[in-house]
């Protein structure tokens, strides 16, 4: 396949390199001092049971739009949610001649992005997808350190009998690349069980400035992370998203056994980068609004969070 990972971050230089590594085309979509060193030290991927170091094809977004887009099968999208509909207009300027455009994977955070993407796109091509028990973050310019086995879901917004052949295929191709992936015709839930994970967790370790496994280490902060998850299930479940009470308890158990690792949100508070707190915990607090519940344990969390940043 003939692919791009837009926002070569530490998920997306994992995801390239690894498919890269597999024998398929890759160009990479970065800014700053980091797409300055993939364009003159190449791609460095460090993993326990896989090492990438090589020279790629890295442009920023600008230039990318300067290229003839029909050559590309694939669009990886792992920017930080926040910047989704702004990506999201430009890609649809560049492709906006394109008979067969090429599909568009989000494995991003929060579960708004593949909507936001059918605004813009024909949803027979957006896929919804994501990737978990994955810890990947740029350690320095160009280069990558991740941990985990990246296990990735992903399924169409609109399934047609074309689109779901690409779907398997492009499942086959991350599973050959080493990347174990499994496709599904409800990827809404898997999106919000990937939430009931990030709200429990993410600026919660950001707050407080610990990796995940400090907050499974105390009583009182494994509580704190239940009922975190446990607002995330019922927002879910407000949007008609069936989130059961054994799924809290399934991701709950996921992420109290997985390696202690730094969420992204607290790796973009060290290294002064926006945060995606309307992404993660301002949805669950929106949708509980609707139905005139209160989300006192997302909504503390988000405010002390928001409190500390301001100081």
């Amino acid at each position: 396949m003939n692919i791009i990972i837009l926002g070569a971050g530490g998920v997306g230089g994992y995801f390239g390199a690894r498919l890269l590594a597999a024998g398929h085309t890759v160009a990479f979509v970065a800014r700053g001092a980091h797409l300055e060193a993939l364009q003159t030290d190449g791609l460095h991927v460090k993993h326990p049971s896989f090492e990438f170091e090589q020279n790629i094809k890295a442009f920023d977004l600008e230039s990318l739009l300067d290229v003839e887009a029909n050559s590309f099968d694939l669009i990886i999208l792992t920017t930080k949610s926040t910047a989704t509909r702004e990506v999201a207009m430009k890609l649809a300027q560049w492709l906006r001649n394109q008979m067969h455009p090429p599909y568009i994977l989000s494995l991003q955070n929060g579960v708004e992005n593949e909507a936001i993407l059918c605004d813009y796109f024909a949803e027979e091509y957006v896929i919804g997808g994501l990737t978990r028990k994955i810890g990947a973050h740029v350690v320095k310019p160009a280069h990558i350190e991740a941990v985990g086995t990246a296990e990735t879901i992903i399924g169409m917004m609109h399934v047609t009998m074309e689109n779901e052949r690409f779907l398997e295929e492009l499942s086959l191709v991350f599973k050959q690349a080493g990347i174990p992936t499994q496709t599904t015709y409800d990827i809404k839930q898997e999106l919000w069980k990937k939430l009931v994970i990030n709200n429990g967790v993410n600026a919660l370790c950001a707050l407080l400035r610990v990796k995940t496994g400090v907050l499974f280490d105390k009583s009182s902060l494994c509580d704190v992370v239940y009922g975190l998850m446990q607002e995330t299930a019922h927002a879910a479940r407000s949007l008609h998203v069936k989130i059961s009470q054994e799924d809290v308890d399934a991701m709950f158990n996921l992420i109290k056994q997985f390696d202690s690792i730094k969420p992204s949100m607290l790796v973009d508070l060290e290294q002064g980068r926006a945060l995606e707190i309307e992404e993660i915990c301002g949805v669950v607090i929106r949708a509980l609004h609707q139905i005139g519940v209160d989300a006192p344990y997302t909504k503390t969390i988000k405010a002390l969070l928001e409190f500390t940043m301001e100081q």
